[in-house]
C-alpha cells in the first residue's frame, strides 16, 4: 500500500493565532527527525499566505522578520531532506490585520477563496504560487484547499488550467460541514482511492484533466472522544497540542461528537495519531492500495510523535510512504 503522510504547514485561525515557533518550527524539527530516522518523506502543504502576510508587515513590526527567516530556512530544510513542499491556499490574509497584540483574521466573507471575485481568486492564486516555488526552487503542482473548501470547482477551474496544477487532495469522502466559513460536501463521494475528474471534485471522469487523492476517512466513535478529553485531562503532559493558539469556534461540535461518534479523516494530530495502524490495517484489509493521512504541526502533541514514529518505523517494509509529488 501507497501511504501520504501530509501535514498543513500553518498556525492557528481562532481568535489567537499562536506563535511560528510553536506552531510551526518547534513542532516540524521533531517531524524531520523522526522522517530521517525511519526514511521516509512527508507532503508539507504551505499556507503560503502567512509568508506574504508577515513580509507585507515586517516594514511596520520588524520584529517580525525573525519569523519570516525561521519559515524560509525550515522550508528549504524540508526541500534539502526531499520532502514536498506544495501549495495551500488561505486567502483569509488578504484580509488580516496585524498588531501589537498579534493577528486580527477577517474570516466573514474572506475564508474561503471561492469568496473573493474571480480576478482576485486568479491574483491570489499567481502570487502564492509564485512566491512559494520561488522560495523551494520547485515548481508545485499539488494543491490543498484552505478549509479543504475546493467547491465549486468552477471557481478553481481555470486557475487549474493557467498555473497547471496535476493533483488535488482537499476532498473528504462523506463529510459535509457549513458553517460562517466553511461549505464542504463531500457525501457523494465513495471511493478514498485516487480518481480523475475535470468539472465536478466529487465526480469520477475517465479521462478527468486531474487527479484527486482523497483525504482517508472513518467513523470515530463517541468512546474515542471521550478518551481524547479525558486523556487530555489526566495526561496533558503528554496529550497538550505543542501549538499556542485556538482553532475557529465550532459551537456544538464536542456535545455531537461525545454523544453521536463523527466522520473524521485519518490523522496524525493529538490522539488521532493512535489509529494510524488500525486505519491502516482496516484500510488494507479491504484491499485498499492508497491512503492520505492529513496532519498539522500546530496540533501534535509528545503522544502524538510517538505514534508517528511507532506507526512509521514499525512498517518501513510494508508499506510505500510516498509524496504526491511523487505521483506527477
Amino acid at each position: 500500500m501507497n501511504v501520504f503522510l501530509t501535514m498543513d504547514y500553518e498556525v492557528f485561525f481562532g481568535e489567537k493565532s499562536g506563535s511560528v515557533d510553536k506552531c510551526m518550527i518547534e513542532p516540524t524539527d521533531q517531524l524531520l527527525k523522526i522522517a530521517k530516522a525511519n526514511n521516509f518523506h512527508f507532503t508539507f502543504f504551505w499556507d503560503i499566505g502567512h509568508l506574504l502576510a508577515l513580509e507585507a508587515k515586517v516594514s511596520a513590526f520588524p520584529e517580525l522578520s525573525k519569523d519570516i527567516e525561521a519559515i524560509i530556512a525550515q522550508v528549504k530544510e524540508m526541500i534539502a531532506y526531499g520532502h514536498a513542499v506544495d501549495l495551500h491556499i488561505h486567502p483569509h490574509w488578504e484580509k488580516a490585520e496585524y498588531t501589537n497584540t498579534g493577528w486580527q483574521m477577517n474570516l466573514d466573507q474572506h475564508y474561503k477563496l471561492s469568496d473573493f471575485p474571480q480576478e482576485e481568486r486568479l491574483a491570489i492564486f499567481a502570487k502564492y504560487k509564485n512566491r512559494l516555488e520561488e522560495i523551494t526552487g520547485i515548481q508545485t503542482q499539488v494543491f490543498r484547499a484552505g478549509g479543504w473548501c475546493i467547491q465549486p470547482f468552477a471557481d478553481f477551474k481555470a486557475l487549474f488550467e493557467e498555473f497547471e496544477m496535476k493533483i488535488d487532495s482537499s476532498v473528504m469522502p462523506g463529510v459535509m460541514w457549513v458553517s460562517p466559513q466553511y461549505n464542504i460536501d463531500f457525501l457523494s463521494v465513495k471511493t478514498s482511492e485516487p480518481y480523475t475528474f475535470s468539472h465536478d471534485v466529487c465526480k469520477l471522469e475517465e479521462s478527468g484533466e486531474y487527479t484527486e487523492y482523497p483525504i482517508a476517512c472513518r467513523k470515530y466513535s463517541p468512546l474515542f472522544f471521550w478518551k481524547l478529553y479525558v486523556l487530555g485531562r489526566l495526561f496533558p503532559e503528554q496529550h497538550k497540542m505543542w501549538g499556542d493558539g485556538n482553532f475557529i469556534a465550532q459551537p456544538g461540535g464536542k456535545k455531537e461528537m461525545l454523544t453521536k461518534g463523527k466522520i473524521h479523516h485519518v490523522s496524525t494530530d493529538g490522539y488521532f495519531a493512535s489509529e494510524l495502524q488500525s486505519s491502516y490495517s482496516a484500510y488494507a484489509k479491504n484491499g485498499g492500495e492508497n491512503m492520505v493521512v492529513i496532519g498539522h504541526p500546530k496540533s501534535l502533541t509528545k503522544f502524538s510523535l510517538k505514534e508517528i514514529d511507532r506507526f512509521t518505523a514499525r512498517n518501513k517494509e510494508n508499506i510505500r510512504f510516498m509524496t504526491l509529488k511523487d505521483c506527477l
